[in-house]
């Protein structure tokens, strides 16, 4: 019945199904020239936009949408892009940066110092988005614009070792070492040199700020960045310096300058080291001046017992005596002597040693050593007293002022004179032997030598004259075997007696003893 039902429906609406079908007929054919139309559009589109891929791969062109630090380089050449790029990097390459300094200034880029882009390799990147473009990407980029956008950085890459010598350049005439005051001995004072503060620039802080300042290089803002630098101290400061300085000159003066008082009796002497010439271990001074401020420095002075001649000498004039001998004169058949008086000398060795040793120690006074001078002939000289009175051809023994014996005597020839002063007996000789005393005069016919005997020209005694203080004169009193010429000027210049009398006057009188001869 399913089945006739169906019969009975399909008879009863013959006319009004038939339309539909129609429709359907229609609506299929329409689609189907859509279809075909559309797959036309598609590969006419598809061919297109291949061809049009083409061409950007063949005039090495970018795919429109794409970016390279913010530039829109969509669609340009590799050479148009790289173009558009390099001039927006530019502003950071060449972005100036300067380094400033009392003493100088540096100005420098990133790309002065080395700096280098990977621009060619973006480039690459970029340009490979439209060889490795597919078919749907090339369509739906071409007709209906990019469905994703490509945005490329470029990498700035520093050279750190053109850096580094930036740095190294800027501190080698900043870096300054300092200079300590200097304190030198003259000769007279201390003379003091100044010193200079020293520099140093902070290498490290100077190489971060230049980073930083190169990481913000723009060409139109410049960078300036102050060279941090800190002042360095010399170890020895001017102030320090004229401290010891004026320590030392202080110490110096007071040294030199310090008197020592040298004394004898009542009477008083000043002597400085300055007077006396010493001399200064300048240097010395300075050294213990700057080791210890606050200390008064030892004052080595050099100065010896020969730099006091001079001075002990003058001090030693005001105090020393000659002293003056006894003396003896004839006068109206008399002998009268004067008194000695005795003198005083500066024991001036030891006065030298006293007074350096107080000079250049801490004594202040001293007391000069003075010995006593005894005169060479005192009254006692004169208790024996020879007197040969020449003109009356007598020889007196005076004692005691008194005369107490006289004898005759021949004296020397006009040629051959005795001679007058006074003179001491000095060797006294026992039977002595004649040594002649001219050869080549008056000696000339006489033997070398003649010994004792009766033809002795000495006779039995001789006494020499002495002049006072030693030196034999060669004249003697002697005997002679010639007794006519007693009373004569007969002699040679000796005083000739009697033998018997020559003998009791080498008795009588010592040796030592004066002798007045007188014209």
């Amino acid at each position: 019945m399913l089945l006739q039902d169906d019969t009975a429906s399909a008879a009863d609406t013959g006319a009004t199904t038939s339309r539909p079908r129609r429709v359907r007929r229609r609506l299929l054919q329409a689609g189907a020239v859509l279809l075909v139309l559309v797959m036309g559009a598609a590969a006419a589109l598809s061919i297109t936009a291949a061809s049009w891929g083409q061409e950007l791969r063949d005039g090495e062109q970018l795919l429109p949408g794409v970016t390279i630090d913010r530039v829109d380089v969509g669609g340009a050449t590799r050479a148009e892009a790289t173009a558009l790029v390099e001039a927006e990097l530019a502003r950071y390459l060449d972005g100036q940066v300067t380094l400033t300094h009392d003493v100088a200034t540096w100005t420098t880029s990133p790309r002065e110092l080395g700096a280098t882009t990977d621009l060619d390799e973006v480039i690459d990147a970029a340009f490979s988005g439209t060889l490795e473009a597919t078919l749907p990407d090339l369509v739906a980029t071409r007709w209906f614009g990019s469905t994703s956008q490509l945005a490329l950085d470029v990498t700035i890459d520093r050279d750190p070792a053109a850096e580094e010598a930036l740095v190294a350049e800027v501190v080698d005439p900043i870096d300054l070492d300092p200079i300590d005051a200097t304190v030198s001995w003259t000769g007279e004072a201390a003379d003091v040199t100044p010193h200079a503060e020293g520099r140093e620039v902070d290498a490290a802080a100077l190489a971060a700020a230049l980073t930083a300042a190169l990481i913000d290089a723009d060409t139109a803002t410049d960078s300036e960045v102050e060279i941090p630098t800190s002042v360095l101290p010399p170890a020895l400061t001017t102030a320090q310096a004229e401290q010891a300085a004026a320590t030392t000159d202080a110490a110096v003066a007071a040294a030199l300058d310090r008197e020592v008082a040298v004394r004898f009796g009542d009477r008083r002497w000043q002597l400085s080291p300055r007077e006396v010439g010493a001399r200064v271990d300048g240097e010395a001074v300075v050294l213990a001046s700057l080791a210890d401020p606050s200390a008064a420095p030892e004052v080595p002075l050099g100065l010896g017992a020969e730099d006091l001649a001079d001075p002990v000498a003058r001090i030693a004039a005001e105090i020393d005596i000659s002293p003056v001998s006894a003396s003896v004169s004839y006068r109206d058949g008399r002998v009268e002597v004067t008194p000695e008086r005795n003198g005083q000398a500066v024991d001036r060795g030891t006065a030298r040693q006293l007074v350096t040793t107080a000079l250049v120690g801490a004594e202040d006074e001293i007391t000069l050593p003075v010995n006593p001078l005894r005169p060479a002939l005192t009254r006692d000289s004169f208790d024996s007293v020879l007197v040969v009175r020449q003109t009356d051809r007598v020889l007196e023994l005076h004692r005691g002022g008194q005369l107490a014996r006289s004898w005759p005597v021949a004296v020397g020839t006009g040629g051959s004179p005795t001679p007058t002063g006074t003179f001491v007996v000095g060797a006294k000789r026992f039977e002595p032997t004649w040594v002649n005393p001219a050869r080549d005069r008056w000696g000339a016919d006489l033997p070398d030598r003649i010994g004792p005997g009766p033809n002795n020209p000495l006779g039995l005694r001789a006494l020499n004259w002495n002049r006072p203080g030693g030196g034999d004169t060669l004249i003697r009193f002697h005997g002679t075997p010639n007794e006519d010429s007693i009373g004569e000027a007969a002699s040679n210049g000796c005083v000739r007696m009697f033998n018997d009398d020559v003998v009791e006057l080498y008795d009588l009188v010592p040796s030592g003893s004066t002798i007045l001869s007188i014209g």
